[in-house]
């Protein structure tokens, strides 16, 4: 269980981070320290998948790292897309996910991996 982050293919397009009860607040973090690392073996705009269908209760303390992801994001972060969004986090999205610095770094909610935009040209 925990939390597992990747890039979603070969070509790198977005980076999934899939959620599995339990995790916790220090995963969480680890998981966004290897979003960093990612991000910078690359030089374009990088989206975020959190698949957070296999997850139903978040760690205490997890809504101020929710607040930071989106507050403090990489330079070369793109949007963060969640999918799977439990009713709880619903609830809260609206309070977690507000102060975005620049259009290219939303929050957007999805049903489907279909729906991510990758940002990147293929040479």
């Amino acid at each position: 269980m925990g939390i597992k982050v990747q890039w979603n293919d070969k070509n790198k397009g977005y980076i999934e981070t899939r959620f599995d009860d339990p995790w916790t607040l220090d995963e969480f973090i680890e998981a966004r320290k290897k979003w960093h690392r990612l991000i910078k073996s690359v030089d374009y705009n990088v989206p975020i998948l959190l698949d957070m269908k296999n997850t139903y209760d978040p760690p205490e303390g997890i809504m101020r790292q929710f607040i930071a992801i989106h507050r403090t994001p990489h330079p070369r972060q793109g949007h963060i897309y969640i999918m799977g969004m439990n009713l709880t986090f619903q609830k809260l999205s609206k309070h977690l996910f507000t102060g975005v610095a620049e259009q290219s770094k939303t929050v957007i909610v999805i049903d489907s991996v279909d729906e991510i935009t990758i940002s990147y040209q293929l040479t």
